[in-house]
């Protein structure tokens, strides 16, 4: 039997399929009860997953006009306002996708780390990185580090951050803030991404929070854009 979290997962990603159809023929969505009907769930699930879906900014709900996609959003492959795993999203903007677990380990937080994580400099932290190919060219580098007190744990390469911060600190991350900049490539990103030294690098510095807010995880990507077109999706300013 599936658990409700899978069955809800499973609803929003059918009823993102069906946004995607209205949006390719910019047409509004079925009404709550026809969704309801066609995904076999109950009309409060449906309008759950629409809030979902407004607060993503794929769509806009008018009461008595219905429920209108936000086209726009069609043309933006790879969306840094969202939480995001990158292996699914490099292959949802068509990439056959390899990643590489470069490093695991424990080691100790740098000052710049201890200060986007409010820990000590010097405290211990569990640190991976990882490369990203995509058709075979290097395009991302992640070094996510995650402080907790060292000891033996089994490092599984299939592990998300999230998966990590699940088995050392035993919580779920709740918020990720996110800070971007552009950057030349330091030693590590030269070697890891084939980047010649004056070359143009994105970096996103993410910071995972617990719901009590409690830093759990530090991920600092850095990405080359081959091939790959980053953006947004954001409501409008109301018209009042």
């Amino acid at each position: 039997m599936s658990s409700p979290g899978s069955r809800t997962t499973d609803v929003r990603g059918r009823l993102t399929d069906i946004w995607r159809a209205a949006a390719d023929r910019a047409l509004p969505l079925p009404t709550e009860l026809e969704l309801a009907k066609e995904l076999g769930v109950s009309r409060s699930v449906v309008r759950e997953a629409l809030v979902d879906l407004e607060a993503q900014g794929l769509v806009a709900r008018r009461a008595h006009q219905g429920t209108f996609p936000n086209v726009a959003a069609l043309s933006v492959p790879f969306r840094i306002d969202q939480s995001y795993e990158l292996t699914s999203r490099l292959e949802a903007v068509g990439f056959d996708v390899e990643v590489h677990v470069v490093a695991a380990d424990w080691s100790s937080l740098s000052p710049q780390e201890a200060a986007d994580l409010n820990a000590t400099a010097g405290s211990s932290c569990f640190r991976v990185v990882k490369r990203w190919l995509g058709n075979g060219r290097p395009l991302i580098t992640a070094e996510d580090v995650v402080p907790a007190r060292r000891r033996e744990i089994e490092f599984d390469p299939e592990y998300s951050v999230f998966d990590t911060v699940q088995q050392l600190r035993g919580e779920w991350v709740e918020w990720e803030s996110a800070t971007l900049a552009p950057v030349l490539p330091d030693e590590q990103a030269r070697e890891l991404l084939d980047a010649p030294r004056r070359q143009p690098l994105l970096a996103i510095t993410i910071v995972g929070v617990s719901l009590h807010g409690d830093r759990l995880y530090r991920a600092h990507e850095v990405h080359t854009t081959h091939g790959v077109r980053y953006g947004m999706v954001r409501r409008a300013l109301p018209n009042d």
